[in-house]
This record gives C-alpha cells, structure tokens and sequence, in this order.
C-alpha cells in the first residue's frame, strides 16, 4: 500500500544498494514508500576479464534485479566512468542531482558519508556530490550517510557511537528484511556475494539493523529508529 513519503539513495556502484543497506531500502518500500536509486556508474571497472562496455551490461543488468528484489521504484544513472567519478565534472553533476532532488522531492536522502565506509574514491566524491547537491535545494528533508558498522562489515552488533557516526544514529531495525537482502545480494553474482547459499539461511548471519548518521536537518540531536522522524511537523516535500 503506497505511501505518500519518497526516499532518494544516491549511490556510486551497482551493489551499493545491497549490500551496505538493502535491509532498509526492503523495509521502506515494503511500506509502500517510493524508493529511488540514482547510481552514478554501471561499475565498468568491477568485472576482472571484460571490458568497460560488457561489465557495465552484466553490472546494470544485476542491479535492475536487485532493485526489483528490493521493490525499489526506479534506477537512475548518472552516466558516470567507474573509478573516476572524482574526475568528472563536478559542478554538472551537482545540478543533476538538485534537478533530480527537486523533481523527486524526497522526505530522506541517503548517501556515503565522507570516509566512503571504504575510502572508494567514488563513494567519497558521491558523497561529496550528494551533500552539495542537498544543500542547493534547500528542501525539507532529511540528509543520511551510511554509519560504518557492523552490518556493513556483514556481521551482527549494536549501534556506532555518536563519536563515531559523527552525529545522531537512525537505527533501522531490518530483521523481517533480511532474506530479501540476501536475495538482492546475490543478484550481483559478478561481485562474488559473501553470502551464496539459501537465504533463509543466510539471513541468520546478517545484522539486525543497519545504521545512518543524521547530518540534516543539523538542528535534530535525538537518536531514531524512524527515517523519517526528523520531520514530523514538515509538510512533504516542502521547501
């Protein structure tokens, strides 16, 4: 059953989606919520043995099935070369991304943080892109990046601190999601998921929750277990 709130996730790789943070992006659209994937690349530079064009084919083919799987709304790709997304035009590529926010006009925005979890010079210039991008459009909505934790280390454990997410933790409980995060997982068969076998049993090896550092609105300091709590009394979409 739809909703009338919308999330945005901005992404630099196919396999981003699923793996740091599928659990999530299972749950909200699972309520109905429209989840929108922007990802910068096709991830031409992620298959040992093809070529730029075929690994963008087989990495683009594998995300639409995982965003399927996820019951995201739509993929968007901005076009960009794999492993040089810091290279590209930055200014461009910022107003794409405040056209798109501004048509899509999310109630959440999700990103990298600045450390890029893996210090992927694409996660961190994504991240850097996605921020500004935010803070052109000046909407009411709420800013995320992904908090280093153990579930983006594939394990099972509490929350980061505030020290060290660098602000207030959105903590999602993703534990009804997480055979479709398996699921998803494993429509990248050319990144060799970690977790192949039957995800009804793989599910149990998988965190709990997955965990976002608030870094807007910067006014908010209360820790959520709710996307979207950082907005109650904002009108969606609104400017």
């Amino acid at each position: 059953m739809a909703d009338d709130r919308s999330i945005v996730v901005v992404l630099a790789h196919p396999d981003d989606e699923s793996f740091g943070m599928g659990g999530a992006l299972a749950k909200y659209a699972a309520q109905g919520t429209a989840v929108t994937l922007i990802c910068a690349t096709r991830g031409e530079a992620g298959v040992p043995g093809l070529g730029p064009e075929q690994a963008a084919r087989v990495r683009e083919r594998e995300l639409l099935e995982a965003a399927r799987c996820l019951g995201l709304a739509e993929v968007r790709f901005l076009d960009c070369r794999d492993g040089e997304l810091d290279r590209a035009d930055q200014d461009t590529l910022v107003a794409r991304l405040s056209a798109a926010l501004r048509e899509l006009r999310p109630q959440a925005v999700i990103t990298f943080g600045p450390d890029g979890i893996s210090g992927h010079a694409d996660h961190i210039a994504i991240s850097r892109l996605t921020t500004r991008a935010f803070d052109q459009t000046g909407l009411s909505a709420a800013l995320y990046y992904l908090a280093p934790s153990d579930a983006t280390q594939q394990g099972c454990g509490v929350a980061p601190s505030r020290q060290g997410a660098g602000g207030p933790v959105a903590a999602i409980d993703v534990a009804d999601h997480l055979v479709t995060k398996v699921k998803a997982m494993q429509c990248h068969t050319s990144q060799h998921p970690p977790y192949p076998g039957k995800p009804e049993e793989e599910a149990s090896r998988l965190a709990c929750h997955e965990y976002f550092t608030l870094v807007r609105p910067t006014s908010w300091t209360t820790d959520v277990t709710d996307l979207f709590a950082p907005l109650e009394g904002i009108q969606p979409g609104s400017h």
